[in-house]
């Protein structure tokens, strides 16, 4: 009898364990699909209101490089603090805060004279406390489900992630009429609020694992030697180090050549319809979604490092076809020709972007021990998106000076020279030589 009763209490507590999880995970995605979708949305919409009633590229491109900044000044900070402090504190601290500051930003604009510099601080302001949510969150996810559910909830919070920047741009060019920009603000506030009492009823502590402190040095303890870690392991491996060459370059390409001059053409230039520029924007994402799919499958015939070495040649030519139109025709093109053809492009694009991202985090994750992971990637990302603020201002000012297509070019010969010099040289023929792990990718 005595026995009975044990396993009856021991099948009542795994029931009760699979709810709370099963709750966690519900709660986790509800969060982050309601606030992830509430930016995507904020987001387009600011770049689009700045380029229809600026007409400058300069303005669309400070706004995006405040989204940028955020994210190389304190993203290493952030990792630092997520192993440090109580990560409940950091994510629902960071949406409520988010909320109420959006909700004073709507509440200045509705009762005082609108000023873009207003704009401006609330994009840096809300990355930032973004950049501290983004981190917490992702390093309390072994916390939040059994080990066997890590899979399940990276996958699903990938998902919404695609599905917010597919469906972000969609919501907010078919709105983007109806609604004044001071309704955008107030939903993204709301959307914040909301996402911060959801995310409150998460057990962040439901498959809490006891830490073990490694060494015995004082310094461990220390916010700056934890800081330094980060960096001090990406440039003592010598693979480490030329992944974070190639996806700086990479970065600095991307957003010279794209990221402002197809919106400045498509918006300022040729006008299309805030839809069609919308189902543009939406390519990119549903590319990646398709390019992850089908990683798995590449990597089986091909070596990552050998793959990207080919993807930055093609894409160093291959962007140049963004300029063909202008080149072509005279005129603005028919709408629905412009629809197909950059949609078809951004899609590549993001089939690309996927066969470098994909695998290069998978790799990074397989190498790096745990209890330095969180530093490591978040340095690799601060590294990488310094370049960012300074290829979107520099292909601004650039635009001023030449046209949209001879800008593109500049960008393209320029990465395509970078490709040559640094494959021929010792840390990229290193690079290529090196096999990655493709089979337990």
């Amino acid at each position: 009898m005595l026995n009975y009763q044990e396993d009856q209490a021991e099948i009542n507590q795994e029931l009760k364990s699979d709810r709370q999880e099963k709750l966690n995970l519900l709660l986790f995605l509800s969060g982050k699909t309601i606030s992830l979708f509430g930016s995507a949305i904020y987001a387009f919409v600011i770049g689009l209101y700045l380029l229809r009633t600026t007409s400058s590229a300069f303005s669309f491109a400070l706004n995006l490089a405040l989204y940028t900044l955020p994210v190389v000044l304190f993203n290493p900070i952030a990792g630092v603090m997520a192993d440090k402090f109580n990560k409940k504190i950091l994510v629902v601290g960071s949406d409520l805060i988010n909320g109420l500051f959006l909700f004073l930003i709507y509440l200045v604009i509705t009762n005082f004279n609108f000023n873009l510099y207003i704009l401006y601080l609330s994009t840096f302001v809300m990355t930032t406390l973004t950049v501290f949510f983004d981190i917490a969150l992702e390093a309390a996810k072994p916390g939040l489900v059994k080990e066997s559910g890590l899979v399940k909830i990276n996958s699903q919070a990938r998902v919404i992630e695609s599905l917010s920047q597919i469906l972000g741009p969609l919501l907010g060019g078919l709105i983007y009429g109806f609604i004044n920009l001071e309704g955008f603000i107030l939903i993204n506030a709301i959307s914040f609020l909301i996402s911060a009492l959801i995310e409150y009823y998460i057990d962040y502590q439901y498959n809490q694992q006891i830490q073990m402190e490694t060494g015995s040095n004082k310094d461990s303890d220390d916010f700056v030697y934890r800081l330094k870690e980060g960096f001090y392991y990406i440039f003592r491996s010598e693979n480490l180090r030329a992944l974070v060459y190639i996806f700086v370059a990479l970065n600095f390409f991307f957003n010279f050549t794209l990221i402002v001059p197809l919106p400045y053409l498509l918006n300022t230039v040729w006008k299309i319809d805030p839809n069609n520029y919308g189902i543009i924007q939406a390519a990119f994402p549903v590319g990646m979604i398709l390019g992850a799919i089908l990683t798995e499958k590449i990597m089986n015939k091909i070596s990552y490092n050998l793959l990207i070495k080919n993807i930055t040649f093609v894409a160093a030519v291959g962007v140049t076809t963004f300029a063909l139109p202008i080149i072509i025709f005279q005129n603005t093109p028919a709408s629905n020709f412009v629809l197909t053809y950059y949609s078809l492009l951004m899609f590549l694009s993001g089939i690309s972007v996927a066969w470098i991202d994909v695998p290069a985090n998978v790799i990074i994750q397989k190498s790096v021990p745990q209890n330095i992971l969180g530093r490591v990637l978040s340095v690799k990302m601060s590294i990488i998106k310094i370049v960012v603020p300074i290829s979107l201002l520099i292909s601004s000012l650039t635009i001023k000076l030449l046209e949209v297509e001879y800008v593109i070019f500049v960008g393209a010969l320029i990465f395509f020279v970078f490709n040559i010099i640094f494959f021929n040289s010792s840390t990229g023929r290193k690079f290529i030589q090196q096999k990655a792990d493709q089979k337990n990718l």
